[in-house]
């Protein structure tokens, strides 16, 4: 019998191409710093993202419409879809010591920063 042994690599996220590069830099534009610094803060965006698409379909039943039910999980769906393609964009970029750009003059939350 041979023995195989296990590539390290393998089960990795591949490095970070000049797409992500630019997928990084346009959300690190578009957002504000503050809300997508941390990966506890990634989720409470994604969270305030997806709450109105939330309430529209937990109000479906009050009002009976058919469009708010679609609208709500369309919103919902949008929001999952947003934190899908943008946390592994992150991630890889935290592997890679490339994000957050730059550390801020107030220290983190001890629950939000990663070498504590």
């Amino acid at each position: 019998m041979g023995s195989a042994v296990a590539d390290p690599q393998e089960g990795l996220d591949p490095p970070l191409d000049e797409g992500d590069f630019r997928r990084l830099a346009g959300l690190a534009a578009r957002l504000p710093l503050p809300w997508i610094a941390t990966p506890r803060r990634r989720r409470l965006l994604l969270l305030a993202l997806a709450a109105p698409g939330f309430l529209l379909v937990a109000a479906t039943p009050w009002h009976g419409s058919l469009g708010g039910l679609v609208a709500g999980f369309v919103l919902f769906a949008a929001a999952l879809l947003f934190r899908r393609r943008t946390e592994p964009v992150f991630v890889r970029a935290e592997a890679a010591a490339l994000w957050p750009p730059a550390p801020d003059a107030r220290p983190l939350h001890p629950r939000e920063d990663p070498h504590a």
